[in-house]
């Protein structure tokens, strides 16, 4: 992670990345969805790999609005009057290092090449 976490920086900062996260999160339950209503309509299709795969994604989907629910929380206890935060501690409540990689400000090649959570 970057030395800039450790500066007060605008919560819209924060929040914006935040923001950032739940849009990929949209696009995974939108998926998983999908995979449910085939499965709903087609009790006797066999699922592929791909199927299995997406109804995996439930549990890092629960991890991922646990994770963001917690620094979310630790965020609003630590906003200064002036709308400042300092991230660097709230990113440390973190357990999926993508997300905490992402949410300081930085990317996580490992993560977006693998599309899956790395845990610390």
């Amino acid at each position: 992670m970057r030395d800039a976490e450790t500066e007060l920086q605008p919560l819209s900062f924060a929040t914006g990345r935040v923001a950032a996260e739940l849009r990929g999160l949209q696009a995974r339950l939108q998926r998983l969805e999908d995979t449910l209503e085939v499965m709903y309509q087609n009790p006797a299709v066999k699922l592929d790999a791909k199927s299995i795969g997406t109804l995996q994604d439930v549990d890092f989907l629960l991890q991922s609005v646990t994770a963001l629910s917690i620094y979310l929380d630790y965020l609003s206890q630590k906003t200064t009057d002036f709308g400042q935060v300092c991230v660097k501690d709230a990113l440390e409540t973190l357990t999926l290092r993508d997300m905490a990689v992402r949410l300081s400000g930085g990317r996580d090649e490992t993560a977006t090449r693998n599309n899956h959570a790395e845990l610390f």
